[in-house]
């Protein structure tokens, strides 16, 4: 059982608020200085607007694997939705980049075609015979072959938008 007074129930009279010190024209108050330095650090910690590095990766590998799954669904293999998505995809991480990551968006395009072209070929055995080793080298060359127009193509536009993006940043 809780005991509560009658002292809890008291109406509080507010206090009245304090005189602002009384400083010299040139002197600021130790809130003023403290505000000033709670909103310079606050923008210190800021990041710039637009994607990561890593984000704009996750992008380009992302919006690619899901757009060869959908390829895989619609015609039963890895095809041409798979190379478009991946050229835009490429694109549009080098333009969502920040600044300061704009290399990391040149440089990941062929790395991460790649990397998905051998998941890929781990899920899409569509039509293949023989060993593991003999199926997977026969998808990632053939991938590498008739993918090298969207591989190029993506790389290139993540390249020329990165340098674009960089030249125009150190005339400024």
């Amino acid at each position: 059982m809780v005991v509560v007074s009658e002292a809890a129930f008291q109406p509080v009279e507010p206090q009245p608020a304090r005189p602002a010190e009384a400083t010299e024209p040139g002197e600021r108050t130790e809130r003023a200085q403290s505000n000033e330095t709670r909103g310079s650090r606050a923008s210190a910690t800021r990041r710039p607007p637009g994607l990561t590095g890593r984000g704009a990766c996750v992008l380009i590998a992302g919006s690619t694997f899901v757009g060869g799954l959908l390829d895989m669904a619609i015609s039963g293999h890895r095809g041409h939705l798979f190379g478009v998505l991946f050229a835009i995809a490429s694109a549009l991480g080098a333009i969502a980049v920040r600044k300061k990551d704009v290399r990391t968006a040149m440089v990941a395009p062929p790395l991460l075609y790649c990397v998905l072209t051998f998941v890929m070929s781990l899920i899409d055995q569509g039509g293949l015979t023989g060993g593991l080793l003999t199926r997977e080298a026969f998808y990632v060359g053939n991938a590498f072959v008739t993918g090298a127009p969207a591989m190029w193509a993506g790389s290139l536009l993540a390249a020329a938008i990165g340098w674009y993006r960089l030249r125009g940043a150190g005339r400024r």
